[in-house]
């Protein structure tokens, strides 16, 4: 093993950076590595609801009001169906992704999450992360890295 952290999450997406931003705040050393290179893009993460919203506050992320557009509900379309509501407190935000990732990734590094861009974690093993044919202890370790992760279990 060649260096060790405290938390290493798989998958640097949204999920990947709040929760590295999270234990940050709790005065962990947490390494995040993902094999993109951001801003990652895809079509998820665009519709921030109100919780989610006050989610991303408590983080110390804020999403620019220019380079948002507010929502005060939703509304769900299935054939000749549909159901909608408005939000009873509060807006979500419609925010592009590529937006999104950026404002997180320069608050995790704001609050001193290494992060590891174009880096694919290639396995587990007994004491932490295997990067290549290097290796990273860990005490946690997070997978953040979709439903299709290779490396915790999926396809």
């Amino acid at each position: 093993m060649s260096r060790g952290t405290d938390v290493f999450i798989i998958g640097g997406g949204p999920a990947g950076l709040a929760a590295a931003i999270a234990a940050r705040q709790r005065g962990l050393e947490v390494v995040v590595a993902d094999g993109a290179r951001p801003p990652i893009d895809k079509a998820c993460g665009e519709g921030l609801m109100p919780d989610g919203r006050a989610a991303l506050a408590k983080l110390g992320v804020t999403v620019p009001a220019e380079r948002s557009h507010p929502f005060r509900g939703i509304r769900f379309l299935s054939g000749g169906l549909k159901a909608d509501a408005n939000f009873p407190d509060s807006t979500g935000i419609g925010v592009r992704r590529t937006i999104l990732h950026r404002v997180m990734i320069a608050r995790a590094e704001a609050v001193g999450v290494s992060l590891l861009w174009q880096t694919p974690v290639t396995g587990l093993d007994a004491e932490g992360v295997r990067i290549g044919k290097d290796a990273v202890r860990s005490r946690w370790v997070v997978g953040a890295d979709g439903g299709n992760s290779g490396v915790l279990g999926g396809a």
